[in-house]
Parts: C-alpha cells; sequence; structure tokens
C-alpha cells in the first residue's frame, strides 16, 4: 500500500498536464457552482451593483460550504 502511495506521490507532471487537470476538475466545479447559484438566489435580492456581482461570483466560488450551511441552519 505504502510502495502505491509512494509511486503516486512521486509522479511528476508537466505544467501542461497540471493546467489541463485543473480544467478537468475546474469546469464541473463551476457549472454546479453556477447552477447552484441560480436556483438559491434568496440572499441576492437586496443587493445591486457591485455588491452583487461579487456575491454572485462567490456564491459561484463557495457553494459546497453554503449547500453545507444552508442544511444546518433550516
Amino acid at each position: 500500500m505504502l510502495r502505491r502511495l509512494d509511486r503516486f506521490l512521486s509522479y511528476e507532471m508537466k505544467v501542461s498536464e497540471f493546467l489541463g487537470t485543473l480544467i478537468i476538475i475546474g469546469i464541473p466545479y463551476g457549472l454546479v457552482g453556477v447552477i447552484w447559484t441560480l436556483t438559491h438566489t434568496g440572499h441576492l435580492r437586496g443587493l445591486h451593483g457591485v455588491d452583487l456581482v461579487i456575491s454572485f461570483l462567490g456564491s459561484i466560488v463557495c457553494w459546497p460550504v453554503l449547500t453545507f450551511a444552508n442544511v444546518t441552519m433550516t
């Protein structure tokens, strides 16, 4: 088991491989964040202008935390 873990952790990636991995992970994360934010807009109703944009983008980035907070608050 430790040999497999050591082999996995010692794998060297090129910068292009690292960026590709981030993109592959980031696109679904962002899509889920946009969908979650569009279906949970209650906290955005009273906001306007820059505050609305920042809160909308923050909701997209922080959707896992907001999902947990939404479950524990109700």
